[in-house]
C-alpha cells in the first residue's frame, strides 16, 4: 500500500489535521464568500488599493493583485513591510490583513496608514489589529480563530474580492466564485486523502518532488503568485526549500543557471500553466524545457482549471496544497507545526 494510501499515516504524522483542513478550502471559500457579500467597503472616491500582510496572512493580496490586474481601474499594491508607501493617503483604500491580529509589521503599516486618513477594512481573527479597528469604526470581517494562517486562504483573499465587487460593474463575479466553488469541490475530490495515490494527481507529484528541490514555475505573470504560493507551502507545510519563477521573465536569467547541471539532476520542476496559452507562449516554455531543464530530475505540468481567472488561479493553489502536504507525510514530517517561525519570534520577543 502506497504510504499516502493508508489511514495510519495521518493519524501517526498529522494529528492536527492538516490534510483535513486543505480538503475543507472550497467549504471555507463558499463561507468566506458570504462574508464578502455582506461587506462594505468605506464609500468616497478612490485612487488606489493597498493591502498589508506578511506570509500566509499576506499571500491573499498578491492573489488579488492577479485577479484585478486586467479588469480593475485603480492601482493595487501590496505591502509586505512597517511602513506604507507615500502615495497612502485618504483616498486609498487599505485592506490590512493579518490572522493573529497581532502580526508586527501589519500592525505597524495599519497604524501609518491611519495617520495619513486611509479608510481601511481590516481582515482578522483577534489581536490588536481587531481592537485597533474597533477604536478607529473600521469594518472588521472577522476570521474563524484555531486556524493556520496559510490554511485560511479563502477567509483572507474572498473577502476582499468581494468589497471591491462595485468597482468591477462589467465583471460578474458572483458568476466567477460560482464557477470557482464548482472546480474547487470537484478538484478536491480527485486529490483527496481517499483517493488513491494511481488515480490522485497530487500524491504522484509528491512522489516525485520528495528528496529533491522543487522549482516551481508560473507559465505568465499572472500566475506568479500561484506559484510562490506553491513555494511557500511547500516551505511550511512540506519543511523544504524550493524555488519560484515566472515566465517569461526566468529567460533573462534563471534560465542560465541550469548550466549547472550537477545541481540541475537535484531539481524537480513543476511548471503552473493555463489551459489555453498563446502559441508563442507555448514555444517559449517548450524551449525552455529543451536548452534549461532538459538536465532536470523531472519536469511536470499542472494545468489551471476552469474558464474564469479566479477559478484558474484557486484550481492551482488548492492542487499545491494538496502537494505540499503530501510532501510532508512522504517525508515522514508533521505538517502542521513551524518551529523555526516559532524560535525566531520568540528570540525577537526576547
Amino acid at each position: 500500500m502506497h504510504p499516502l494510501d493508508d489511514p495510519q499515516t495521518y493519524l501517526r504524522l498529522d494529528p492536527q489535521g492538516m490534510a483535513d483542513l486543505v480538503a475543507r478550502f472550497p467549504a471555507m471559500g463558499a463561507d468566506a464568500w458570504e462574508a464578502a457579500l455582506r461587506l462594505q467597503p468605506p464609500p468616497g472616491p478612490l485612487s488606489a488599493v493597498v493591502i498589508l500582510g506578511m506570509g500566509g496572512s499576506g499571500v491573499g493580496g498578491d492573489l488579488l493583485a492577479a485577479l484585478l490586474r486586467p479588469v480593475f481601474p485603480l492601482p493595487v499594491a501590496v505591502i509586505k513591510d512597517s511602513r506604507v508607501p507615500g502615495f497612502v493617503g485618504p483616498q486609498t483604500l487599505v485592506f490590512a490583513c493579518s490572522y493573529s491580529g497581532n502580526t508586527e509589521e501589519t500592525v505597524n503599516a495599519y497604524k501609518a496608514a491611519k495617520q495619513v486618513g486611509a479608510p481601511a477594512v481590516v481582515i482578522t481573527a483577534g489581536g490588536l489589529l481587531r481592537e485597533l479597528a474597533a477604536r478607529g469604526g473600521d469594518p472588521v470581517v472577522q476570521v474563524p480563530p484555531g486556524i493556520p494562517p496559510r490554511a485560511a486562504l479563502p477567509y483572507l483573499f474572498l473577502p476582499m474580492v468581494g468589497a471591491l465587487r462595485h468597482l468591477l460593474p462589467r465583471t460578474d463575479l458572483l458568476g466567477e466564485w460560482a464557477e470557482a466553488h464548482a472546480v474547487l469541490e470537484d478538484l478536491g475530490g480527485q486529490l483527496g486523502r481517499d483517493v488513491p495515490a494511481d488515480r490522485n494527481a497530487a500524491k504522484q507529484l509528491a512522489d516525485r518532488l520528495v528528496g529533491r528541490l522543487p522549482a516551481v514555475y508560473a507559465a505568465t505573470s499572472d500566475l506568479a503568485p500561484v506559484a510562490y504560493r506553491w513555494k511557500s507551502q511547500l516551505n511550511e507545510n512540506g519543511k523544504v526549500l524550493a524555488l519560484w519563477h515566472s515566465f517569461s521573465e526566468l529567460n533573462h536569467n534563471e534560465s542560465v543557471g541550469w548550466e549547472d547541471r550537477t545541481l540541475a539532476q537535484r531539481v524537480a520542476v513543476v511548471l503552473l500553466r493555463e489551459p489555453e496559452e498563446e502559441p508563442e507562449l507555448a514555444r517559449r516554455i517548450a524551449a525552455t524545457r529543451e536548452v534549461s531543464f532538459s538536465a532536470a530530475a523531472s519536469v511536470s505540468e499542472v494545468i489551471a482549471r476552469g474558464k474564469g481567472r479566479l477559478a484558474r488561479l484557486l484550481s492551482l493553489v488548492l492542487f499545491g496544497d494538496f502537494v505540499s502536504v503530501y510532501v510532508a507525510l512522504l517525508r515522514g514530517v508533521d505538517p502542521t507545526p513551524v518551529p523555526p517561525i516559532d524560535e525566531i519570534k520568540r528570540r525577537l520577543r526576547g
